[in-house]
């Protein structure tokens, strides 16, 4: 079992939660959520029953997570 995190709740953020959080994705689960705007983070952690973070090296340090999605802006990829 492959367990993600998801950095940057935004609008793609969904989409990625809900594949993970559904079992559609093989041997994938969503582990953990981060966004800097706390009140977003909060959201998308109580929505899909994960831990929330505001400071990804907060959340590398205590959860056990094999693969980061990184969902910044298109404008900052």
């Amino acid at each position: 079992m492959l367990n993600f995190a998801i950095i940057g709740c935004g609008r793609i953020a969904k989409r990625h939660c809900d594949l993970l959080s559904s079992g559609s994705i093989a041997n994938s689960r969503l582990q953990a959520v981060c966004d800097i705007e706390p009140n977003r983070a909060k959201e998308f952690g109580q929505k899909y029953s994960v831990p929330y973070y505001t400071d990804m090296e907060e959340l590398v340090k205590k959860e056990n997570i094999d693969v980061i999605s990184i969902l910044t802006p298109s404008g900052l990829h």
